[in-house]
């Protein structure tokens, strides 16, 4: 009846309604020098190890333009194929990596901190809607609640921005 998505674009006989869009976040060890720091510049990550995605994902390729064109080298130290792994990775003080600002809200407080970007690495929550299957009648109730849950995220990010 509906589904989450990060896509951009909405797939073929599918409807798309952006649901949160949010910063990429830095996600570093507690006792990393740059935890001191409010918010992270690309040329923080000059030298550092790095924990970072696979290179066929979007948001590796992403992260991987944002440093060429600021002319950063990190030392690309693992790789992963998800979020969670990547901050597992980081806790266990192997690199720092970038990763989705839903994934830093749950995990955060765990021996890691989160800190901003200064660039924009947006992050797109959206739900799709199948245009060719009948509406459940359940399906307004369970969009908004879906709403709401976004609207209490982006306070939470706003609230951990701070922090």
């Amino acid at each position: 009846d509906l589904g989450l998505s990060e896509r951009h674009e909405a797939p073929a006989a599918c409807t798309l309604q952006t649901l949160l869009v949010a910063d990429e976040v830095a996600v570093l060890p507690a006792d990393h020098a740059l935890a001191s720091k409010a918010v992270l510049a690309p040329a923080d990550f000059a030298g550092q190890a790095f924990i970072s995605f696979a290179p066929s994902d979007p948001y590796r390729q992403q992260v991987d333009a944002l440093f060429a064109a600021a002319g950063v080298e990190r030392r690309l130290r693992l790789e992963t194929p998800s979020a969670v792994s990547v901050c597992a990775l980081v806790r266990q003080g192997l690199g720092v990596g970038i990763v989705n600002p839903l994934t830093a809200l749950e995990i955060v407080g765990q021996g890691l901190v989160v800190r901003p970007l200064s660039v924009s690495i947006p992050f797109h929550l959206a739900l799709v809607r199948p245009s060719w299957r009948a509406e459940h009648p359940l399906r307004t109730d369970f969009e908004a609640a879906l709403s709401e849950a976004a609207q209490a995220i982006s306070v939470r990010l706003s609230q951990a921005a701070q922090t």
